[in-house]
C-alpha cells in the first residue's frame, strides 16, 4: 500500500497536494469519487461538469457556475484544499475500493505549449515568477523556444508553476491506483464515462467551459511551428510524461480502465 509520505514527495508542500484533490461533500448517486485535478488538462471543464451534476442532484440550476465557483467550489458540493480536506482523509479515500478515483491527462507537447500560450504570452503572474527565477525583468520577452530550452535545462523552473509542471508528479502517476484516467484528446468520451459512473445518469450533460466560459488558449499555430530542437527539449524536460501518456493511451485502447 502506498504511504502518504511517498505521494507527498511529488508536491512542493502538503497544501499543494490537497489543492489538487476534489471529493464530493455528499456522495452522489453513483457513489463517492475522488478527482485529481491536473492543470492544463481540461480541469476547468471537468470541475464545471461535476459541479453541474452535483447541483442537479440538489434540484438546483447551473446558472451560478462561473470561473470563481469552479476555482473555489462551494463546500456543500466539493471539498478541496487544506480547509476542506486532510491528508489522512485523502489517503483513506485512496485506499477505499468503494471510491471511484480518476483524473485526466494531456499530450505533454500540447499541454506545455498551451501553458506557454496561456500563462507566458498573456503576461500572467506565472510569467513574472519565471522571469524573476531567471533574473530577468518581469516584462522582458521570452520566446517559446527559449521557454522550452529553460524547461529542459532547469528542473527547478519546471516546478515554478503547476500549469507546466510534470503531470506525473501532479497526479502521482504510478502511486495512486486510478480506476480511470481520461485523455483530453478524447475529452467528450472521458466525461461521459465519468458522469455516468459518478452520477448514474444515462444522458450526461457536459459543461464545456471552452465554449460556455471562453476558457481556451490558442496554441495550435505554436505547436505546428515547433522545431526539431523544440521537440527535443520537450522530450528532455517531460520524458516521464511522454511515457505516462503513451501508457494511458494504451490502457484506454485496451479497455483496461473501469468505467
Amino acid at each position: 500500500m502506498t504511504r502518504a509520505n511517498d505521494i507527498l514527495k511529488n508536491y512542493l508542500h502538503q497544501k499543494h497536494f490537497l489543492q489538487l484533490v476534489n471529493v464530493p461533500t455528499t456522495p452522489p448517486a453513483g457513489g463517492p469519487f475522488l478527482y485529481m485535478k491536473n492543470h492544463k488538462a481540461a480541469c476547468t471543464t471537468v470541475l464545471a461538469t461535476l459541479l453541474a451534476h452535483l447541483l442537479a442532484e440538489k434540484g438546483e440550476g447551473r446558472a451560478g457556475i462561473d470561473m470563481e465557483t469552479i476555482h473555489t467550489p462551494p463546500k456543500n458540493l466539493l471539498l478541496t484544499g487544506a480547509r476542506g480536506l486532510s491528508v489522512q482523509r485523502v489517503m483513506k479515500d485512496l485506499s477505499d475500493p468503494g471510491v471511484f478515483r480518476f483524473t485526466v491527462v494531456r499530450d505533454p507537447v500540447a499541454r506545455t505549449v498551451s501553458a506557454f500560450a496561456d500563462k507566458i504570452v498573456r503576461q500572467d503572474k506565472q510569467k513574472r515568477k519565471l522571469m524573476r527565477h531567471l533574473g530577468r525583468p518581469d516584462d522582458g520577452d521570452i520566446t517559446l523556444s527559449e521557454f522550452l530550452d529553460i524547461m529542459a535545462r532547469d528542473p527547478s523552473a519546471r516546478d515554478i508553476d503547476r500549469h507546466w509542471r510534470n503531470q506525473c508528479k501532479e497526479i502521482s502517476f504510478g502511486l495512486i491506483d486510478y480506476d480511470f484516467i481520461g485523455d483530453m484528446a478524447d475529452l467528450n468520451s472521458a466525461l461521459h464515462i465519468l458522469v455516468r459512473r459518478c452520477f448514474a445518469v444515462d444522458a450526461p450533460q457536459i459543461e464545456d467551459t471552452r465554449k460556455s466560459l471562453g476558457h481556451a488558449s490558442k496554441s495550435g499555430d505554436l505547436i505546428a511551428a515547433l522545431t526539431r530542437t523544440d521537440r527535443k527539449n520537450i522530450e528532455v524536460a517531460f520524458g516521464d510524461d511522454l511515457e505516462m501518456y503513451a501508457c494511458v493511451q494504451k490502457n484506454l485502447a485496451d479497455g483496461a480502465y473501469a468505467g
